[in-house]
């Protein structure tokens, strides 16, 4: 799958589509995007290119009923579409991976999400197939979202231009869209590469080693490794899709803002892949009764949520412990603590600073071995083999270190806060055409990682 940060889509596939779009007029541009989102799409995954398409014809011709109110085409095509998505993840987790298609957690919660909303009548007057079709397979977000919804698609300010009076002001928008596309892919791409491609190398060499046969000091250097990787290599990507997006005229999608600046485990997951969460409450969450119901069915919806969550990103007992202690600790942050503010206040810090990083661990490993020695190597209270080297985080670190303290840095709000507010000052635009040609030059003389979340 040609990804945002190979070369040949930086230097070849973006640039020519971005110049046939801009030239052609503003009435065909949905149509070049869906034809550029096919290719893209049939390039990466062929074999399961016409699944994509068959599930946007029938998710198309049902919203036609949908739209009418139909309770029952609105079940039909939600059971098909989450049907679809189930079947494809056992197969992908218990068959091959390879028969995971790309993107199909994402496109299927467009799907349904838009099911959903124009049976609540906020998607009016029905879409056109054209219109339909885009919005399920637009290339910028299709593999890894952000869920964007439907109304964010049809606020495209590259397709009206009636408001726009003369050529100048054509050319003014057109240049501000492609400034702010710059700037928010130039910085995801150096988060991608420059920060989670180097980090991910750190999280490698523990593994190379044995999770179960590292010493303690590398287990806990290990999880801040990880942590940070997953973080700059989702936000990178987030960054780079919201970019693309800017440069065709749609809002600017925000998936991320400062989740390790959050005060508790729930405000994190507020903040860390917002589109994602905010999906599970709007779909799931809410017309359940949220917790404006009895306790004990409000129990009964967080957990819920949590549990198709951890099934969401994978079928296995690594996802269900993942998705279990993160149900725990919110519910221990809700009934309890927040009964006394203080108390909030201090854990819930200590939740994400400590906690969340431990959570990435089940989530990473994937087996349940693996994760069982992992967890004794960081907490070797219990007879456990010994480590290979005792000091065998010293050559990890010596290699990964600086990364480290950079990606902690740039966790602090106001680091990246200052480089949007001022992004149209010479020293930022300087600074990040530096970072950019850094990344396109580390890509050129290394091995490129895959997004993590492709796997998804």
């Amino acid at each position: 799958m040609m990804t945002f940060s190979d070369l040949q889509f930086v230097f070849r596939f973006l640039p020519v589509f971005l110049a046939v779009y801009y030239i052609a007029p503003a009435v065909y541009r949905r149509l070049i995007l869906l034809v550029a989102s096919l290719f893209f799409y049939a390039l990466g995954d062929t074999r399961f290119f016409g699944l994509l398409v068959i599930a946007t014809l029938l998710n198309h011709v049902a919203g036609r009923a949908v739209i009418k109110q139909k309770p029952a085409a609105l079940a039909l095509i939600v059971t098909l579409d989450a049907l679809m998505l189930a079947a494809f993840k056992g197969l992908g987790t218990f068959v091959s991976s390879s028969l995971l298609p790309v993107g199909i957690s994402f496109y299927t919660f467009k799907m349904i999400s838009y099911q959903a909303d124009l049976y609540r009548g906020r998607i009016s007057p029905a879409p056109s197939p054209v219109d339909t079709a885009t919005y399920f397979t637009m290339f910028p977000q299709i593999v890894s979202g952000p869920v964007m919804r439907y109304e964010n698609y049809m606020q495209n300010s590259a397709w009206d231009l009636s408001a726009l009076q003369s050529t100048d002001e054509h050319r003014r928008s057109f240049l501000s869209r492609l400034e702010e596309g710059a700037f928010y892919f130039c910085l995801g791409l150096a988060c991608k590469v420059l920060l989670a491609d180097h980090l991910s190398y750190a999280w490698q060499a523990v593994g190379t080693i044995g999770y179960g046969h590292i010493s303690t000091p590398l287990a806990w250097y290990g999880v801040v490794c990880y942590s940070l990787n997953l973080y700059y290599d989702f936000w990178g990507y987030s960054l780079m899709a919201a970019g693309v997006g800017v440069a065709l005229g749609f809002p600017f999608i925000e998936n991320f803002h400062h989740p390790y600046a959050a005060g508790s485990v729930t405000d994190f997951y507020r903040r860390w892949h917002m589109t994602l969460g905010q999906w599970f409450r709007d779909y799931l969450f809410i017309p359940l009764g949220g917790n404006r119901v009895h306790p004990a069915r409000a129990l009964f919806n967080y957990f819920l949520v949590w549990l198709t969550t951890a099934l969401w990103h994978g079928i296995s007992v690594t996802f269900l412990i993942w998705g279990g202690v993160l149900f725990l600790l919110i519910v221990w942050e809700k009934y309890v603590l927040a009964r006394v503010p203080v108390l909030l206040r201090i854990f819930g810090r200590l939740h994400v600073w400590i906690l969340i990083p431990l959570t990435w661990i089940p989530f990473a490993l994937g087996e349940w071995s693996y994760l069982k020695g992992y967890f004794h190597r960081l907490f070797p209270f219990f007879d456990v083999p010994a480590n290979v080297y005792a000091l065998d985080y010293v050559s990890i670190m010596q290699d990964s270190l600086l990364y480290v303290i950079i990606g902690l840095i740039v966790l602090i709000p106001p680091v990246t806060d200052v480089l949007q507010k001022h992004r149209k000052n010479p020293l930022v635009v300087l600074f990040l055409l530096a970072l950019f040609w850094m990344s396109v030059y580390s890509l050129s003389t290394a091995d490129g990682n895959p997004f993590m979340y492709f796997r998804f």
